[in-house]
């Protein structure tokens, strides 16, 4: 089984959890749905940070935690409102999400990063409505305390 994020890891807890409630119990309004929203967009933003170092041939642990900070920040509203006003109209969305995470990311297949990209794409695209990854990480580019990290970082 590859290394999984701790999120993921936390992800795969909470659903275990989870597993013997009834599904009419379970909404995004309990402590475990706001645990898995909280680990999804934490998720996501690791998942960026990567594929920032990707695009920039940087190993991601080196962009530290001012751009994890920027990433929450320029995030937060536009990006993560969309994701909270979803869950609030889709709460099943959260568990839904959270459970092909775990399950691709815990894939034993030779091709579970090209996997896992896809994934995220997906989420993305379908989910939080952004149809072009690269957009969003080229949009991170305008942010001036991320272009500084990565500057320092190249």
């Amino acid at each position: 089984m590859p290394e999984l994020s701790p999120y993921t890891r936390a992800m795969a807890q909470c659903l275990s959890a989870l597993e013997d409630t009834p599904p009419e119990e379970v909404d995004y309004t309990c402590p475990e749905g706001h645990l898995l929203v909280n680990m999804l967009q934490g998720r996501m933003l690791e998942h960026l940070k990567y594929r920032v170092g990707l695009y920039y041939g940087i190993d991601p642990e080196t962009l530290g935690e001012e751009f994890s900070t920027a990433l929450i920040e320029v995030f937060n509203k536009e990006i993560f409102g969309a994701f909270r006003r979803k869950i609030e109209q889709q709460p099943w969305l959260i568990f839904f999400l959270a459970r092909r995470i775990v399950e691709v990311e815990s894939s034993d297949r030779p091709d579970s990063q090209q996997r896992i990209n896809r994934l995220y794409l997906s989420i993305f695209c379908k989910h939080l409505e952004y149809r072009n990854l690269e957009r969003i990480i080229a949009a991170l580019q305008t942010d001036p305390r991320i272009q500084n990290t990565i500057v320092r970082c190249v």
